[in-house]
């Protein structure tokens, strides 16, 4: 009988531990092919996802919505937008790409998907219009469009976050529906599809924002013909425009989910800082449980500055949203230049798994495909 005992209690945790390593998210961005050439070809493709599982790497988050354009050729763009064809509204339009399929999206998904990775399109921009240059109906082919779409501040300019991120009105009605439409026009096109991530701007909003007509007009009828304040701090005015976001947050989810068993992950920013600055309150959608994973980017290139971040996390969490579903973004690099050295990201895997999260994901696949960080990831994605 004790030899009994003495085997359950040794193998039980090693199947315990065993299952949390199968069931562990190990993501990476593919971000559009303006910054690399992930779907330049077939054999790329083909190559880098066999590159990608031999580093763990399970889930992969696949920018499909960047600069007015849709990686898929979309009727929904073109219809809002003052595009004149379907190839217009695509940033993977490439006539030398040749396969199969002649199609870099769904190879991507049958390739990965036989190797058992899952594919989640990734809808990067989310609300947002354009970086670095005030959106204008000349350089942004919706708002030739929809005019009426930008949102504005409280000093009557196009809204932004830092003077660079520039963003539709998030709240008005038509905006929004042009998302979800986004959204199910892609899963239309693409079923095979494993789900759908958004990031931290999406829901999202500069914390200015609010101040073109039809939202000024929308609260005003909610109170009494009061208009907003010039102060975009004030509670009332805040929280009004904060459960405006909310609210689309579970439609957006309940619509996905309502089109077949996919996978839904947010990306967001830590908190507070993200409700201060983007009135993005994550912490409240979490309480819908029917989100599958959450991605907060915990993008910090020293230890301790990471383990701070991901312990506020974990408090922030606890109780309305299961760690084994956290997988926080980790930033490797941007543009040209590596950001983290090997033994900070070895420190921050070590800490991870020390704290039994569910995994992380990496920003971007550009530095996986490489050898740098081949040792952290052999030691612990697997």
């Amino acid at each position: 009988m004790r030899s009994i005992i003495f085997y359950f209690f040794i193998f039980f945790p090693l199947l315990s531990f065993s299952k949390q390593l199968e069931n562990k998210i190990i993501g990476a961005w593919i971000a559009s092919p303006k910054h690399n050439s992930f779907l330049n070809s077939y054999s790329e493709i083909k190559e880098s996802v066999d590159v990608l599982l031999s580093k763990g790497i399970n889930t992969l988050y696949l920018c499909v919505w960047e600069d007015q354009k849709t990686a898929f050729k979309s009727k929904v763009l073109l219809e809002n937008s003052s595009y004149s064809t379907l190839e217009e509204t695509s940033f993977l339009v490439n006539s030398t790409y040749k396969s199969p399929t002649n199609d870099q999206i769904k190879d991507l998904i049958n390739f990965a998907q036989s190797k058992g990775i899952k594919v989640l399109f990734w809808f990067e921009y989310g609300f947002m219009s354009k970086i670095n240059s005030i959106p204008t109906a000349e350089n942004d082919p919706i708002l030739n469009k929809n005019p009426h779409w930008i949102a504005l501040g409280n000093d009557g300019s196009p809204s932004n976050y830092n003077g660079t991120d520039y963003y539709y009105n998030s709240f008005h009605p038509e905006v929004q529906q042009f998302v979800f439409e986004l959204v199910e026009e892609s899963l239309e096109l693409y079923p095979q599809v494993d789900g759908i991530q958004f990031d931290d701007r999406m829901p999202a909003s500069p914390v200015n924002s609010g101040y073109d007509q039809w939202t000024i007009n929308k609260f005003a009828s909610e109170h009494f013909g009061v208009k907003p304040p010039d102060d975009f701090n004030d509670k009332d005015w805040f929280n009004w425009r904060i459960n405006n976001l909310n609210r689309f947050s579970f439609l957006l989810v309940d619509k996905i989910k309502s089109k077949g068993n996919y996978l839904v992950s947010f990306s967001p920013n830590i908190f507070p800082w993200s409700r201060q600055n983007l009135m993005q309150d994550w912490p409240e959608w979490l309480k819908n449980q029917e989100i599958d994973m959450i991605n907060v980017q915990c993008y910090r290139t020293k230890f301790k500055d990471y383990k701070n971040i991901i312990d506020q996390v974990l408090l922030q969490t606890a109780d309305i949203f299961p760690k084994s579903k956290i997988s926080p973004g980790l930033i490797l690099g941007v543009s040209d230049s590596k950001l983290i050295s090997p033994s900070v990201l070895d420190s921050i895997l070590n800490y991870n798994t020390k704290i039994q999260i569910g995994g992380q994901s990496y920003f971007y696949v550009k530095w996986l495909l490489d050898s740098s960080y081949d040792e952290q990831l052999t030691k612990y994605n697997f």
